[in-house]
């Protein structure tokens, strides 16, 4: 089970890097398959879901054209990027970029007319994609469920468009617009329950999805970048692992598994700049910035301190799932490990300083792709928990 980050065509370097080394690294000598073979769930957002869609549409042979499909290549030239006052204008009404920018891009060099039901046709990993719903201040995840909400069809929903939306950086892109066609829907029956719940993310997530049903001013859904409220997309996978057993695993899957590797691959950074250098400063820019990454950063923090707590959780749900299923003496036999790889280690001060030059960034020079590739390479070899993993099959 693989989150990736977002950040960016450098998030998607690094886990590019991160994913290059599971397809090399055998799982089975007898069957040939790899680590990357045995990837089930993707979670991605922003730069990182341009890398877990397409893992989940094409699989694991597709690894190595992602590098030629989008890492070789230049979607920024596909958008407006200048400071004009044509696009201070347009910026100024919601967006520079519509889906005529980097979603037509994305779909013509990585997705091909693809749509999410198409997802469940491939043979690939499942994908927990999610993009941030501004009118609630929520997460809206592109699944089943999320689109029953609003009564719309998800399996003709283009992958570019969720993409794109996962990835629409607030101003440099124009906010996402899906439709919501409660209460008109004749499949729509009410608002949805609200059980009761110690969480207040949980509780704000079913009210959100209560809101659709009921909110009259609630007629669409502008979304943008996921990463405002999961960049790691690991909230994503505790959602998925909050549903009934065996979510998000495939049921023939959860009742073989014995070992679960839980990756996260986090491209996000968490210090750095040159601002406390003088008394200066920081420009309107580089003080929006920061500001917006401390947010984003704090929260990616506070993810990862859930995470493990409820993945152990999960796996008692699990368990207690196989053991009702398979009614064998062995069901309970199921362990879970942890691997977290974070460009916010590394410490070397001329590496983290061309780190932070590669920030907001949808394109990449070739030496950029293999510096930061190298990196997601470099931590997940040198990884302990890896190691140990490695070492013990």
């Amino acid at each position: 089970m693989l989150a990736l980050s977002g950040g960016g065509a450098r998030s998607a370097a690094f886990g590019y890097g991160v994913l290059s080394t599971l397809a090399e690294q055998p799982a089975s000598e007898e069957t040939g398959r790899t680590l990357a073979d045995d990837i089930a769930v993707v979670a991605g957002v922003s730069g990182g879901g341009m890398l877990a869609a397409y893992l989940a549409l094409h699989g694991p042979s597709g690894i190595p054209a992602f590098k030629r499909d989008y890492l070789d290549q230049d979607p920024e030239a596909s958008l407006r990027t200048a400071i004009t006052p044509d696009n201070l204008l347009r910026g100024y009404r919601g967006g520079i970029n519509d889906l005529t920018g980097l979603a037509a891009w994305l779909d013509a060099h990585l997705y091909h007319g693809a749509t999410l039901g198409d997802l469940e046709r491939t043979g690939g990993p499942r994908l927990l994609l999610h993009a941030t719903d501004l009118y609630n201040r929520a997460p809206f995840s592109f699944d089943r469920e999320s689109f029953r909400t609003i009564c719309s069809d998800y399996t003709t929903f283009p992958l570019s468009h969720a993409v794109a939306a996962s990835a629409a950086v607030p101003v440099l892109f124009a906010p996402v617009v899906l439709e919501n066609f409660n209460p008109v829907c004749p499949l729509a029956s009410g608002a949805p329950a609200t059980p009761a719940t110690g969480s207040a993310v949980i509780s704000h997530l079913q009210e959100t999805q209560a809101r659709y049903a009921t909110a009259p001013d609630l007629r669409y859904l502008k979304l943008l970048d996921g990463g405002l409220v999961d960049n790691l997309a690991a909230r994503n996978l505790m959602r998925s692992m909050r549903r009934p057993a065996p979510s998000p695993l495939p049921v023939a899957t959860a009742r073989e598994v014995r070992r679960i590797i839980v990756i996260v691959a986090d491209a996000s950074l968490r210090v750095g700049g040159d601002m406390s250098t003088t008394t200066d400063g920081p420009g309107a820019l580089d003080a929006i910035t920061a500001s917006i990454d401390a947010m984003v950063d704090n929260s990616s923090r506070a993810s990862l301190d859930r995470l493990e707590e409820e993945t152990r959780r999960w796996r008692e749900r699990l368990i207690r799932w196989r053991c009702d299923a398979m009614q064998t003496q062995d069901c309970d036999k199921l362990e879970i490990k942890f691997v977290r790889l974070s460009l916010a280690d590394i410490r070397e001060p001329e590496t983290r300083a061309r780190i932070l030059q590669l920030h907001n960034k949808l394109s990449l020079k070739a030496d950029e792709v293999d510096f930061l590739s190298g990196l997601g390479r470099r931590l997940l070899v040198a990884n302990l928990q890896y190691r140990r993993i490695i070492a013990a099959r």
